[in-house]
């Protein structure tokens, strides 16, 4: 199977905020994305299937990683982001200051993992079924 980008693109825009990620989530899966990652300081996501990658900037922005990682301040942030109290670009600054280098949502294993610069996992959350 290949991704199909303009999919892809159509179903990020059509998320409203942090709080419709569960229905992203379900979006994704009909299209065959099995995970993806966001890299914080490329502002850049990475999409996979079962046997291809596709690169995508659509509302990425670069952001700094500091060195110092934060388990604690990353979980402030995934919250905040939950509650829609805070947009994407504003968590993803956050999680740049958590020393987060890039995230990745499992949709076959339901959960997103952020991994530090050490590649370290610093958070591993749920990701609520629909």
């Amino acid at each position: 199977m290949s991704l199909n980008l303009q999919a892809i693109e159509e179903i990020v825009n059509n998320e409203k905020n942090a709080g419709g990620f569960a229905e992203l989530i379900r979006d994704f899966k009909k299209i065959g994305v099995e995970k993806y990652d966001y890299l914080v300081a490329e502002g850049l996501y990475r999409y996979y299937d079962e046997s291809s990658h596709v690169d995508v900037k659509m509302n990425g922005v670069p952001k700094t990683v500091v060195t110092e990682e934060s388990a604690e301040k990353i979980k402030e942030a995934v919250l905040k982001a939950q509650s829609g109290a805070i947009n994407f670009e504003t968590f993803a600054e956050l999680a740049g200051l958590a020393g987060v280098a890039y995230w990745r949502s499992d949709l076959l294993g339901m959960k997103v993992d952020y991994f530090g610069n050490s590649g370290k996992v610093l958070l591993s959350e749920p990701i609520p079924v629909v």
